[in-house]
């Protein structure tokens, strides 16, 4: 009986990772924060080496950022709830030189998350999923079926689309929270401590011959005059002075005061392409 239901098991495992390998499903599989993050980070560190390509890396402030606005091998590395220090972790620990990295300023005041980048990269884990694709968190059952119903919902017309009206409702709430967030500035020796990251892993890409660019986020204009949103950019600029800064040059709509509405994500990602673009 148990050896019936092991050969069962294995055969179900093989003829889902061969549906897996020659279906070649174009899904979005993200069940939540976590899943979306971790699918990120595999599909950059299993993906082949680019010596051209370009990186962002970021908080959630930029992970609205549309790759389909940017040059077709840009990968976004901005993860929801974690900080612009795992980003920079992941691509040196992947072992890649991409030409160009991309760091996002806003939120360089918060720690790495030591169990996501080691749960990415946990020995023995790693080189099977990176054997094995039918391992990888994207391809997991449960999220290819989520894959299929948004896809299905998507044809018949369901969810955002280009067509439709900006959103104008603002969570105030959010809002509000946000406000008490960035109205103080961490301590001078915490910001020291953070920066000295920074510098540490900026240095470690440029000595690989890596262009480093930073960007700010647009936030709402209430809260780029904020404390923590002025020592920040302040710091950075005085810290990383031969470095290019870029800032919008208009404020663009927020559902939260920090994360862009979806249509001005869009525009937005064709407006840092453009400056992306001037950069070369």
């Amino acid at each position: 009986m148990i050896r019936r239901s092991l050969i069962i098991f294995a055969i179900l495992v093989v003829g889902y990772a061969l549906f897996i390998h020659f279906a070649k499903l174009d899904l979005n599989t993200v069940q939540h924060q976590a899943s979306g993050n971790r699918i990120s980070a595999e599909k950059y560190v299993f993906a082949a080496d680019d010596t051209s390509a370009t990186v962002i890396v970021g908080s959630s402030l930029s992970f609205r950022i549309e790759l389909d606005s940017l040059a077709p091998n840009t990968s976004n590395l901005s993860f929801g709830g974690l900080s612009v220090h795992d980003g920079l972790e992941l691509v040196r620990r992947s072992g890649k030189r991409p030409k160009r990295v991309v760091i996002e300023t806003n939120m360089i005041f918060k720690e790495v998350d030591r169990a996501f980048l080691d749960a990415v990269f946990q020995p023995g884990l790693y080189e099977l999923r990176q054997a094995a694709p039918v391992l990888r968190e994207e391809n997991q059952p449960t999220g290819v079926l989520v894959g299929l119903l948004k896809k299905g919902m998507k044809q018949e017309g369901e969810g955002p689309g280009s067509t439709e009206p900006d959103s104008m409702a603002v969570s105030e709430n959010l809002f509000d929270t946000n406000r008490g967030l960035f109205a103080k500035a961490p301590a001078d020796s915490t910001q020291q401590r953070f920066l000295s990251t920074l510098e540490n892993e900026v240095a470690a890409l440029e000595a690989n011959g890596i262009e480093v660019v930073f960007m700010e986020m647009p936030i709402s204009a209430e809260l780029m005059r904020s404390p923590l949103s002025t020592s920040t950019r302040e710091a950075v600029i005085q810290r990383f002075p031969g470095h290019r800064y870029i800032r919008a040059d208009r404020e663009w709509r927020t559902t939260d005061g920090l994360h862009l509405e979806w249509h001005n994500a869009q525009r937005y990602s064709g407006w840092l392409a453009k400056e992306l673009r001037s950069a070369h």
